[in-house]
């Protein structure tokens, strides 16, 4: 209960203010906690950043797989990451893994995972809708439907939003273009999770 608490904490401190800002006395005031605990928990922030950043990949592949599940995957993972509650967390993340090695290397495991999602997902689509995967290749079009997503969601931090309509309407129009409707089947993208 109380690594949950701190854990909790953490990633609220995270979203809200900022990788700089969590510390184990600040969690531990957020989780309600002596700070002692955190480190009863935690030896090392490094290591309370690390089961977070797990806890959180681990709630995004379940949000992956419902998406995969979905009578048009392609489309569920694009709205997926379009979520605006999800790219100030892992762009706080990405800050802190510039810092720290092992972060880094978890968060390029887990978006090599998410790339090989999307991939299969496009694969998938792509067949269904008759177009070469040679002339369209899936893992580029996964790249970038997330590529865009995090452009979008950049830009709405800095107050921005030229072009954002016209690429919103290209993704809407390839998405109708390799829309799937076949939700019993079980697909290549939900296998990859």
């Amino acid at each position: 209960m109380s690594r949950e608490a701190i854990l909790d904490a953490a990633e609220a401190i995270l979203r809200d203010e900022g990788y700089a800002a969590v510390s184990s006395r600040k969690v531990a005031a957020v989780a309600g906690l002596k700070s002692k605990l955190v480190h009863y928990y935690f030896k090392t922030m490094d290591e309370l950043f690390l089961a977070l950043l797990r806890r959180v990949e681990e709630q995004h592949f379940a949000e992956l797989r419902k998406a995969t599940a979905s009578g048009e995957p392609l489309r569920a993972l694009w709205h997926l990451s379009t979520d605006p509650t999800v790219p100030k967390l892992h762009k706080e993340f990405v800050a802190l893994a510039t810092h720290h090695e092992q972060l880094r290397q978890e968060i390029a495991r887990s978006a090599q995972r998410t790339r090989q999602v999307y991939a299969a997902a496009a694969e998938s689509a792509l067949i269904v809708a008759g177009l070469s995967t040679s002339m369209f290749p899936p893992v580029a079009i996964g790249m970038m439907l997330d590529g865009i997503s995090r452009v979008l969601s950049t830009d709405k931090i800095l107050g921005l939003d030229s072009g954002h309509a016209d690429a919103i309407a290209l993704v809407e129009t390839l998405l109708n273009r390799l829309s799937v409707s076949r939700c019993e089947e079980t697909t290549d993208a939900q296998q990859q999770i």
